[in-house]
């Protein structure tokens, strides 16, 4: 059974890191047990890696192939969240919207992109719309789990 883990929690981090790279290379990347790191990526253990762990967690999913580092992406998204107010119900609906919004801009200016070929103008405005609609999504879901639509 899957355990339900916090979106972009270090928990999830983890479980991420550990079904890319598999829990047995995780753990020679930190060089601990492997039942230590599966322990991190449970929430209910309440167990934690430390920022060393992190890091070379990070380093050896970078280096696998695995993309953008999830346990950096964990931490911004946790300091983010302590940084800001707890949301009201109205402020995560209003970003909410705005992210809808700025979705919809993106995707119409990729379309024209597309429409017109090798534009390049339009491929920027396209560019720039997206990572604005990236923003507006990553600002709404920070919202959401901060506030949880409470007033």
């Amino acid at each position: 059974m899957t355990k339900r883990r916090v979106p972009a929690s270090f928990q999830d981090a983890v479980a991420t890191i550990g079904g890319f790279l598999t829990y047995p290379v995780a753990a020679e990347a930190v060089g601990k047990a492997e039942r230590t790191v599966r322990n991190w990526s449970d929430p209910d253990t309440g167990a934690l890696p430390t920022i060393e762990d992190a890091v070379r967690l990070d380093a050896a999913f970078i280096a696998a192939g695995g993309g953008d580092p999830p346990m950096l992406a964990a931490y911004a998204m946790r300091l983010e969240r302590a940084s800001m107010a707890s949301a009201g119900a109205a402020e995560v609906a209003a970003s909410m919207k705005a992210a809808v919004r700025e979705g919809n801009e993106a995707v119409n200016a990729m379309f024209d992109a597309l429409e017109r070929g090798g534009d390049r103008l339009a491929r920027e405005v396209a560019a720039r719309e997206a990572l604005e609609a990236a923003d507006a999504f990553k600002s709404a879901a920070q919202k959401l789990v901060s506030g949880g639509g409470k007033e």
